[in-house]
């Protein structure tokens, strides 16, 4: 590990003054559950089928230099005809937003959209307590070193119909909880501390991330292109912290859970897990 981190400390002092800085392109895999579908009828489970799986892929590119990051997801059409409660839950849930990242401060911006509104969620990156593994490999043409960690997340279940009512109704429900093995492979010959989405905190760029049930892969990466890259904080939407931006998604979800559970007369109900 003291050899992983001089190499990148020797790299950086000599990379910051040529400007160093780079592009990495990511796609992101989600295994979903589908145990909540798989009682309805067959038609309309393949159209949720369909859309579950068009929201679990997703293409994502990071801007990089030796002191900051911009990372967000290549924008893609929606589908038209969508459902409104299943565009309501990708608002909720699955949006990455656009992530900026001060790499030595380690504060970042995110901005967020929320049921058509505009977030800034400024706040501090969490330090990362990483154990390596010693493990190695090869991703593309670069040295990958592997390091893990467990981390303790909260899962959320959204629901509809009259079990949403009573959840909701049910002030006294703990909150679940799991912990799971968190596992990143990064390479010191790309010398920033940097990474897809808030995964960061290792000497050199992290390549690929297992999360539980997520997995983030870079398909290429373009180090100096021509172009210089411009690397800018967001700065239009409404300013609040992570613990503020959880209460104002915990309370639309009641919203919608209750707008929904309106139009249902049947017992229970869809159910969809997020973790946070």
């Amino acid at each position: 590990m003291k050899k992983i981190i001089l190499l990148f400390f020797i790299f950086t002092f000599s990379l910051t003054a040529q400007e160093f800085q780079g592009k990495a392109y990511y796609i992101s895999k989600t295994i979903l559950n589908t145990d909540f579908i798989k009682n309805i009828p067959p038609e309309r489970r393949e159209r949720i089928l369909s859309r579950m799986k068009s929201n679990s892929e997703k293409n994502y590119v990071l801007d990089f230099n030796t002191t900051s990051s911009l990372f967000k997801e290549e924008v893609q059409l929606e589908p038209t005809g969508g459902n409104q409660r299943w565009s309501m839950f990708s608002s909720l849930s699955s949006n990455e937003g656009t992530i900026y990242r001060d790499i030595l401060s380690n504060a970042f911006i995110r901005k967020q959209e929320l049921l058509g509104k505009t977030f800034l969620i400024k706040d501090t990156l969490t330090k990362s307590k990483w154990t390596m593994t010693g493990q190695t490999k090869k991703i593309g043409i670069y040295t990958c070193y592997n390091a893990t960690q467990e981390v303790e997340s909260e899962v959320r279940v959204i629901q509809f119909g009259r079990s949403s009512q009573r959840a909701s109704e049910n002030k006294d429900v703990p909150k679940k909880t799991k912990i799971t093995t968190l596992s990143a492979w990064f390479t010191p010959e790309i010398p920033v501390a940097t990474g897809p989405s808030f995964y960061s905190g290792l000497p050199g760029l992290i390549l690929e991330v297992s999360d539980d049930n997520i997995t983030i892969l870079c398909t290429k990466v373009v180090l100096n292109p021509k172009e210089k890259i411009k690397i800018k904080a967001p700065k239009k939407g409404t300013v609040v912290n992570k613990e503020e931006f959880k209460k104002i998604q915990e309370e639309k979800i009641k919203e919608m859970r209750e707008q929904f559970g309106r139009g249902r007369r049947q017992g229970g109900g869809d159910r969809i897990r997020i973790q946070n």
